[in-house]
């Protein structure tokens, strides 16, 4: 079925209303009209703002008006239409004919249409908004001043959002386009890494290394002296001002055209040291220069020189560039670290009283308690412990790591800080990935084994399976992980914090405790829910990470195995 959307019309996803009340269909019926339902969505329809108050009332039940967690803000368990123009805010699970102004939820089939008798009045003509401006202007042009709106002062110290990066990364940008233009087209590009140091205002430091493939191998030669405009451009970086000086940048170009910019202030390194960084991290890499043409020999092959027709070598397209921006807004680290703001505001604050739910979900799983994790959350982010919920005793079976030491066991016991290009060195087993600058194991069914480094230096492995389509599947996958962890000690539950600190008597984690956590359309459902490893050698971290989120508004379970140098 499908409802009508008349004025300004508030649907209500009835599944997510149950959920958080279980009289909640009738409650708001009996208090807003008018009113009408079909099996899917119940409609509130208003012809002025109140379908704020009512909007407001849902929440305190429990229910989550938006979704911010993409960077976008969407309608998470309702959603806003209008009469002539749709949806006010994206909804992935709703449908809408603007033109017959009727709505039905996603993936079914809309049918007979709810709604009231007496149908809204056809749209009458409308006049955009531009139109009706340039009416206003020839009509009544004295009243017509257009002032440009007073910029919102920025707080001391710091820099309106993206001033940053309109400066720098067009710079780094043209930076990137100069160092294409100096590697002989005869190198097969793997990666470009181009690293630059700023001691002092106006003075650079700068070294790189270029990845090449010669014959299906990997190859390292040092970059090509730069051009006169990319010295002028890193000069003009060094000189760039901030509250926070910009001490150093580090480009990278991957072979499809990828660009990544790191931005650094720490302290900068001398050019010893940083010669000596690259040396950690691509040492292990045989040096060769790109392919030339051999020299002609004989007289006629200097013959055939003379006239292009001598012996040569393949040249390779120079690839298009794509930037990626950064990851995390620039003023976070150029800026004063005094008073930054972390964009947390956006979260909604845990309703209170919100109506635990009575009923059980599909298949025999805990009932999925929307309000008792707005409150675990609101302690996480407070930094403190997450207590259990009330009214909840986990049984049934548990994670339960093997006592005999495992795969991953014998990585972490072994595990030592030593230069990334030493480690692959003495492991020749393991495959270098020259893009993310780490070494790959495969493991077959559990997936690949990352070993990445920080400033050279071997830190981290992890084992990270994404994508997986149901909970039951995670479950199954951890089974022969867990085999693989033995020996490290049991997994406690610290489900909604990040560190186990604190933790002195282990938990068993039950499976369904994690059917209550993992529940992929909860308002953070793509944030983490880890499970933590206590045993481990003295020098190590390991961590157990599950998590689950909703690409493509389909759920996506998820593990990640850390074994950190401490």
């Amino acid at each position: 079925m499908a409802v009508r959307i008349q004025f300004t019309t508030l649907l209500i996803r009835i599944d997510r209303l149950l959920a958080v009340a279980p009289d909640g269909v009738a409650a708001i019926t009996a208090r807003w009209s008018p009113s009408w339902r079909d099996e899917h969505l119940l409609a509130v329809a208003f012809m002025d703002m109140g379908a704020r108050d009512l909007a407001a009332e849902l929440e305190g039940m429990g229910l989550v008006l938006r979704d911010t967690s993409t960077g976008q803000r969407v309608w998470q368990d309702i959603a806003v239409v209008d009469y002539y123009d749709g949806p006010t805010l994206p909804c992935a699970w709703l449908e809408c004919d603007v033109a017959s102004h009727v709505a039905w939820l996603a993936g079914t089939v809309p049918g007979p249409v709810a709604g009231p008798e007496t149908e809204h009045e056809e749209a009458p003509v409308r006049i955009s908004p531009d139109k009706f401006q340039q009416l206003l202007q020839s009509q009544h042009p004295q009243l017509f001043a257009p002032a440009p709106a007073p910029a919102k002062p920025a707080r001391e110290g710091r820099t309106r959002p993206g001033e940053h990066e309109a400066v720098l990364l067009p710079l780094t940008q043209q930076i990137a386009a100069e160092l294409l233009h100096i590697i002989p087209l005869s190198a097969k590009i793997d990666t470009v890494v181009f690293i630059a140091h700023f001691p002092r205002s106006g003075e650079v430091v700068k070294a790189g290394v270029v990845l090449h493939d010669i014959d299906g191998e990997l190859r390292s030669m040092t970059l090509p002296p730069l051009t006169a405009e990319t010295r002028r451009l890193l000069e003009q970086l060094s000189r760039y001002e901030s509250g926070n000086r910009l001490t150093s940048i580090e480009i990278k170009i991957a072979r499809d055209g990828r660009v990544t910019t790191d931005f650094g202030i720490a302290p900068p390194k001398s050019p010893e040291e940083l010669e000596d960084l690259l040396r950690r991290r691509f040492g292990s890499i045989p040096a060769a220069r790109a392919p030339r043409p051999p020299a002609p020999t004989g007289f006629f092959g200097k013959l055939k020189a003379m006239f292009g027709a001598g012996p040569r070598v393949t040249l390779h397209p120079q690839p298009s560039l794509r930037h990626i921006p950064p990851q995390e807004p620039l003023s976070l680290f150029l800026d004063p670290l005094n008073g930054i703001q972390e964009g947390w505001d956006h979260e909604p604050p845990p309703p209170a009283g919100a109506a635990a739910n009575a009923s059980a979900a599909a298949g025999g799983a805990p009932a999925f308690d929307l309000a008792a994790l707005h409150g675990l959350e609101a302690q996480r982010v407070a930094g403190t412990p997450a207590p259990r919920p009330a009214a909840f005793t986990p049984t049934g079976p548990q994670l339960v790591v093997p006592a005999q030491d495992g795969l991953l066991a014998a990585e972490a016991r072994g595990f030592h800080r030593t230069a990334l290009a030493e480690f692959h060195r003495e492991r020749p087993d393991l495959r270098f990935d020259a893009g993310d600058e780490r070494l790959v194991r495969d493991l077959g069914p559990l997936g690949e084994l990352h070993f990445t480094a920080w400033n050279g230096h071997l830190n981290r492995a992890d084992l990270h399976v994404k994508g997986l389509p149901s909970l039951d599947d995670l479950l199954a996958r951890l089974q022969p992980v867990l085999a693989a962890l033995g020996g490290l000690g049991p997994v406690t539950c610290a489900l909604g914090s990040r560190t186990p600190a604190g933790i002195t008597d282990p938990q068993p984690v039950t499976y369904d405790e994690l059917r209550r956590y993992l529940v992929p359309d909860s308002p953070f459902g793509t944030k983490v829910y880890p499970c933590w490893l206590l045993g481990a050698p003295p020098h190590t971290k390991v961590s157990l990470d599950l998590g689950c989120a909703l690409p493509d508004n389909r759920p996506a379970f998820s593990y990640l195995v850390t074994i950190t140098h401490i």
